[in-house]
């Protein structure tokens, strides 16, 4: 399969895992958060009411369409992202500071939230709000780190069997 097949294996699996702990803990900050996330959603709906007039659409309609779909965008965005970053970490993994695949694949982790969610996550704290932001990074970083083990344990596992057996090896067991 080589290296990019086990990473993008790894990656999907890792991924599924990672998408159901973001789908839950979007649901969990839009709920606890909903009043700073209404203000937001009013803004978006004056303005897109404000383009196209024949279309009405309520803070509150934008709101409950958020939640119902929360755990299954976080599913579905991180089936594709887990196989992106799957693919990515077979070829950087080498790079990364450590002396197995699990703690490679923790630093992934790591470097990921740092800029998905540390440095991008910080555009919106005018949005929302510091303690929003605060939220979001402590949730993230449990999502992250928990791909990043999964993928380089799973990564590990799936590259040793890939190994093709040298002729010692081979002549060692028929002896």
């Amino acid at each position: 399969m080589g290296k990019a097949g086990t990473g993008a294996k790894a990656g999907l699996v890792g991924g599924l895992v990672y998408g159901i702990f973001s789908g839950i803990f979007s649901y969990i900050t839009l709920t606890i958060f909903k009043a700073d996330v209404m203000k937001i959603l009013s803004k978006e709906a004056a303005a897109e009411s404000a383009i196209n007039s024949s279309i009405h659409i309520t803070a509150a309609e934008l709101y409950v369409t958020a939640v119902d779909l929360s755990i299954a965008e976080g599913i579905i965005g991180g089936l594709i992202v887990g196989l992106i970053l799957g693919i990515i970490f077979a070829y950087v993994h080498g790079k990364l500071p450590g002396k197995n695949m699990i703690v490679k694949g923790e630093m992934f982790g790591l470097i990921l939230w740092l800029i998905f969610d540390v440095l991008i996550g910080a555009i919106d704290i005018s949005s929302y709000g510091i303690i929003y932001y605060v939220a979001t990074l402590g949730l993230g970083i449990i999502s992250l780190l928990v791909f990043g083990y999964l993928l380089g344990t799973l990564y590990s596992r799936w590259a040793e069997k890939e190994t093709p057996m040298t002729d010692e090896q081979f002549n060692a067991g028929k002896l």
